[in-house]
């Protein structure tokens, strides 16, 4: 039975807690450490956890020094800003690691993180989760396999709006930096990263690859009062000819709805959303359909790290960390295209809802957001009155963040 330890015990943290003792039984692993912040500790937790035989640590550093030898994995489902600090803090005590997605805020700190990999000789999985889906790998054989021809283009949308309790959950939510530390918080690099990941995955013909960006031109905007991007419309070039586009909000109207993405062809047109309902309608009039993704996408990605530690095979993992560098790369580019993150004017924004849950909500979004989509259009492409026309970003020989971008 391989012994897991996790860092933090709330939103991540907890769900992957609660996978490992679902799933753990059936799968072969178990869970055997948390490290819990005091400041973060709920009445009866650790008295929980020490009842079922599960250490709990104040500090995940101490925990790792504690666990060396003793565990076999640690999950580090921590802020954005943590991420590179922790996962080679990890590596170096001879740990493997579950890094949750997204992998870094900055190049830099990815870079750092696959040469302590290396350095270490452990495995380090990235969460991308929707990358060990049944859907995604049924659309990633075709794509690997030829049958759908070349990919030429990548669509996403999806209306995502966010309550106000979204942004008061922990101190880095809705920033660009926490103190000297880069964070870039926002829909592209957190919530709605899967599916930035999964069309660069789908847009690389080769087995376990990300597509390589080459340039990026970007729109990042906040309606709400908050440093970072709340609001993105991204286009990324790749070296392997495809073009993806990413349409989002976390001020759009009504429950979310998406994310979906479409995939445009030489052979075949795609339609996949976010359940794993997939559809692919071929040129010669045949039709391949999924229903969904079984086991969920968060159960496939903990059973496969779960069978390369075992074997010790990193090579078994469907989303390595150094898999993460071109999204890293594609989101810096982001950013630096933006030039800074954009002020939508009061004037065409407005609040829904009252309490933790209300909403803010940029008027008109949905039908913005659809229309771009639709045409492959960034905002300011449509004409939008609040939209900063922005020019590509070259990501030849890129490594540093930042460049151009101003917080």
């Amino acid at each position: 039975m391989l012994r897991y330890a996790v860092v933090g015990a709330g939103g991540y943290g907890g769900r992957h807690i609660e996978n490992i003792r679902r799933h753990g039984e059936r799968l072969g692993c178990m869970l055997s450490a948390v490290a819990i912040r005091p400041q973060d500790r709920r009445p009866g937790q650790v008295e929980h956890f020490q009842a079922e035989g599960v250490e709990v640590f104040a500090d995940a550093v101490e925990m790792f020094d504690r666990l060396t030898g003793r565990i076999d994995a640690v999950f580090i489902p921590t802020g954005i800003h943590t991420h590179c600090p922790l996962t080679c803090a990890a590596l170096q005590r001879g740990h493997n690691v579950y890094l949750e997605k997204p992998p870094a805020a900055t190049v830099q700190q990815l870079d750092r993180m696959r040469a302590a990999v290396v350095h270490s000789g452990r495995i380090c999985a990235l969460g991308f989760q929707a990358i060990s889906s049944s859907s995604i790998a049924f659309l990633k054989q075709r794509v690997v396999s030829g049958e759908l021809g070349h990919v030429r283009r990548l669509r996403c949308w999806a209306f995502a709006p966010r309550e106000d309790k979204y942004y008061a959950r922990n101190e880095w939510a809705g920033r660009l930096k926490l103190g000297e530390a880069w964070v870039l918080d926002g829909p592209s690099n957190n919530a709605l990263s899967h599916e930035i990941a999964n069309m660069l995955y789908l847009a690389s013909p080769r087995p376990r690859a990300f597509a390589a960006p080459t340039a990026v031109r970007a729109e990042l905007y906040h309606a709400r009062d908050i440093e970072s991007e709340d609001t993105a419309a991204i286009e990324i070039r790749t070296a392997e000819g495809a073009t993806a586009c990413f349409i989002v909000s976390h001020c759009a109207a009504g429950p979310q709805a998406g994310p979906r993405i479409e995939m445009e062809c030489s052979r075949a047109h795609v339609r996949w959303d976010f359940s794993g309902r997939t559809a692919i309608a071929y040129d010669d009039g045949r039709g391949e359909s999924l229903d969904g993704d079984d086991p969920p996408p968060p159960v496939a990605a903990l059973a496969n790290f779960t069978q390369a530690v075992r074997d010790g095979d990193a090579g078994l993992l469907n989303c390595t960390l150094g898999m993460g560098r071109n999204f890293t790369l594609a989101l810096n580019g982001a950013f630096e295209s933006s030039g800074r993150v954009h002020p939508i004017p009061g004037r065409y924004v407005t609040r829904a809802g009252d309490g933790p849950e209300a909403t803010t909500v940029v008027k008109g979004i949905n039908d913005l957001i659809a229309r771009c989509a639709a045409e492959g259009l960034l905002y300011s492409d449509a004409g939008c009155e609040w939209a900063a026309r922005t020019e590509p970003f070259d990501l030849t020989g890129y490594a540093e963040f930042p460049q151009r971008f101003e917080a």
